[in-house]
């Protein structure tokens, strides 16, 4: 009897003690997605209810009870632009939910719509025109159909292609205005100062020695006056980097 009696009181603390109950869920890294819906979302995740009929209604928010991983998930489900979510018990009655948002690195367009991009390759936050500030991706392999939270280019390709905005901004000034991938293997881009370069990314190629290649052509054999003419860098075959 004594035993039932411990399993009956234990089981009422874990459950229904008000010290324990959650009354503060504390959410921080956001930018774009407002802590008040983040926030909404997990209060209703760690709502409890045990009856509810005929007007009772019994419900828990046990700290004990709030499963983290699932609160995670009903997280990432929601919002697409959210890459990650780091949830934290902090004993006697609070939540606190560190949100990872996913960088804008670029606008990706595809059939008329566009979406920002990350660098990993997932689309977020459909817009209905380009950024100002923002290079546009595009690929001609995948028609399918698009939607926020989607892959849509390899990471290791979108990386490629960050790589070489940063490269060609920071050591001379120009901004992208496209980043192709026209074939599996081949990438076109286009600068702002329209004018064209070529990269291989196939498996196996190496865009850092590219990016090496096209830093001295522009450093050493084309002038900056030259570059208002200039209609091409290929750097797409392996021994060889040739402009016109």
């Amino acid at each position: 009897m004594l035993f039932f009696a411990i399993v009956i009181t234990a089981g009422y603390f874990l459950l229904f003690f008000s010290k324990i109950q959650i009354k503060n869920i504390i959410i921080y890294g956001n930018n774009e997605v407002p802590a008040v819906e983040i926030s909404g979302l997990v209060d209703s995740s760690i709502n409890k209810r045990f009856v509810d009929i005929f007007g009772f209604n019994l419900s828990s928010k046990s700290i004990f009870l709030a499963d983290a991983q699932k609160i995670k998930s009903k997280i990432l489900q929601a919002y697409p632009e959210i890459k990650g979510a780091d949830i934290v018990k902090m004993l006697p009655d609070s939540l606190a939910v560190e949100i990872k948002e996913r960088d804008r690195s670029a606008i990706f367009s595809q059939n008329e719509k566009y979406f920002y991009i990350d660098q990993t390759g997932v689309i977020f936050d459909e817009i209905q025109e380009v950024k100002a500030g923002f290079f546009i991706v595009r690929q001609n392999l995948d028609n399918n159909e698009i939607y926020e939270g989607k892959k849509v280019i390899h990471d290791i390709v979108m990386e490629a292609i960050i790589k070489i905005a940063k490269n060609l901004k920071d050591n001379f000034d120009i901004d992208l205005s496209e980043a192709l991938i026209s074939t599996p293997t081949k990438l076109n881009i286009t600068t702002k100062e329209n004018w064209k370069i070529y990269f291989n990314i196939e498996e196996g190629s190496d865009i850092s020695l590219q990016i090496a290649k096209l830093n001295l052509l522009l450093e050493q054999e084309i002038s900056l006056e030259n570059r208002h003419s200039l209609e091409y860098i290929n750097l797409y075959f392996k021994n060889r980097a040739f402009y016109k």
